[in-house]
C-alpha cells in the first residue's frame, strides 16, 4: 500500500491544481480521479467539470473575492504553461453586460484588470454583438478570454507528476478514517494517507461523512458551429432577450474533438431546478439537456449575432455545484480532512488559486492568507 502525507480525491481543475501546489511544496500527494468518461450517456459516473473545451476567464467580477481569485490564478498561466508544455489559455477578451457595471469595473480595477466602460455601438462595430436592453457595457481585453479546461488539467496534472505525486487517474471508491489517516480504495488498490483533501465536485458525497450545504442546479450548453470565428469575444450578459432566461454566457468558437469550430452558450433559467440525488445527477448527464433552455439560448444566440453563420447546434448537460455564500469552500471538515468544493459556476479561471488555498491548510503555518478563511468556511447540513 503507498503512504502518503495527503491524499487529493479529485482530478479536476481545483484538485489537480492542489495537488501541484503541494507536491511542488515537497508534501507527498497522491491525486486520485478518473479521466473523462468514454460514452457520458452510459457511464455511471463520476462527471467531471474539466471535460469541455472552453471556459471565460476573466478578472472583472461582481464580486472581489472571485476577482482576486481569478487575477492570481490567471497570472500563473505563462509559467503553468511553460513548464508543462500545455497551452490552455487563449486571450480574445471579455464583453460584460449588466446592470451594476460599476461594481463589476470596481472590483476588476483594483485587482488589476484593464477593464473599461464602453456602448452597446462599440460592440455592435468591435465583435458583432447586438444588445438592445439597456444596461451598461464593459470591455476586458487580454488576459481575458477562455481557458481550455482539458488541457489546464492536464498541464497540472504534469506538473504534480514532474513534482513526485502519485497519479490515479481512475475513481475513488471509499475513503475512510483508519488509525492515523485514511485509507483510499478503489479497483486499483489501495492508498493510506495521513490527511486528505476532497476536491470532488458535484460527486463524491458518499466519500464524505458529513453533508455539505450545497445545491447542484442543472443546466444545459448549445454547441453552435460556425464556419468563421469573427471578433466575438467571451460574453456575460444580463436580462437576455429571451425572457425566459436571467442571464447568459458564452465562450467565443472553439475546436471541438469532433473537427466543429463552435461557440458555447449557457445561461440560467428564470427557474432553477435542482437535482437531489446521485441517481438524478447520473441520469440528467444521460441527456442532452432541457428542451425549453435548449430553446431559448438558440433564440438569444441568434438575436445576440444577427450576421453570424450558424451550420448546426448540438447540446449537452451539466452541473453547477453552488455554496449558500456564493464562495468556494476551502477548509477542514475534521481533524486531517479537508474539502475544496463549489465552484458556483466560477472556479475554472480561478482553479490554481483555489488549489493553492486548499494546498496551504496542510502547510506547517496554516492559512495565513489576506483573504479572510472565514470567507470559504465549509457549511454542514
Amino acid at each position: 500500500m503507498t503512504t502518503v502525507d495527503v491524499a487529493v480525491i479529485g482530478r479536476g481543475l481545483v484538485g489537480s491544481a492542489a495537488a501541484r501546489h503541494l507536491a511542488e511544496a515537497g508534501v507527498s500527494t497522491a491525486l486520485i480521479g478518473p479521466a473523462e468518461p468514454a460514452d457520458r450517456t452510459t457511464s455511471p459516473g463520476p462527471f467531471s467539470s474539466h471535460g469541455d473545451e472552453g471556459r471565460i476567464t476573466r478578472v472583472t467580477a461582481h464580486d472581489r473575492v472571485w476577482a482576486t481569485l481569478a487575477a492570481r490564478s490567471i497570472t500563473r498561466y505563462p509559467d503553468i504553461a511553460r513548464r508543462s508544455e500545455v497551452s490552455f489559455h487563449v486571450p480574445r477578451g471579455l464583453a460584460v453586460v449588466t446592470a451594476e457595471l460599476d461594481e463589476w469595473i470596481d472590483n476588476g480595477l483594483i485587482t488589476g484588470s484593464n477593464v473599461r466602460k464602453v456602448d452597446a455601438a462599440w460592440l455592435r462595430s468591435s465583435t458583432g454583438i447586438e444588445v438592445t436592453n439597456g444596461l451598461g457595457v464593459a470591455w476586458e481585453g487580454s488576459p481575458a478570454g477562455y481557458i481550455q479546461p482539458r488541457r489546464l488539467v492536464e498541464a497540472q496534472t504534469k506538473l504534480a507528476a514532474a513534482a513526485g505525486a502519485t497519479v490515479v487517474s481512475e475513481a475513488a471508491a471509499s475513503a475512510k478514517p483508519i488509525a492515523g489517516g485514511y485509507e483510499v480504495s478503489g479497483p486499483w488498490g489501495s492508498i493510506r494517507a495521513d490527511r486528505m483533501l476532497m476536491a470532488t465536485g458535484a460527486f463524491g458525497r458518499h466519500l464524505l461523512d458529513a453533508e455539505l450545504r450545497l445545491t447542484r442546479a442543472p443546466r444545459t450548453v448549445v454547441m453552435a458551429e460556425m464556419a468563421d470565428p469573427g471578433n466575438i469575444p467571451s460574453l456575460i450578459l444580463e436580462q437576455p432577450p429571451d425572457a425566459r432566461l436571467r442571464s447568459i454566457y458564452w465562450v467565443p468558437p472553439v475546436w471541438y474533438p469532433d473537427g466543429r469550430l463552435c461557440l458555447k452558450i449557457g445561461g440560467t433559467l428564470a427557474t432553477d431546478p435542482e437535482l437531489a440525488s446521485d441517481e438524478e445527477l447520473v441520469s440528467w448527464f444521460h441527456g442532452n439537456g432541457d428542451p425549453t433552455e435548449i430553446e431559448a439560448l438558440t433564440a438569444t444566440l441568434r438575436a445576440l449575432l444577427p450576421d453570424a453563420a450558424i451550420t448546426s447546434v448540438s447540446t449537452a448537460p451539466c452541473v453547477i455545484t453552488n455554496t449558500p455564500t456564493g464562495h468556494p469552500y476551502v477548509g477542514w471538515l475534521d481533524d486531517g480532512l479537508a474539502v475544496a468544493i463549489g465552484g458556483n459556476g466560477a472556479a475554472a479561471k480561478s482553479s490554481d488559486e483555489i488549489g493553492r488555498l486548499a494546498a496551504s491548510l496542510f502547510g506547517a503555518d496554516g492559512w495565513t492568507d489576506a483573504l479572510s478563511a472565514d470567507t470559504f468556511t465549509p457549511q454542514t447540513v
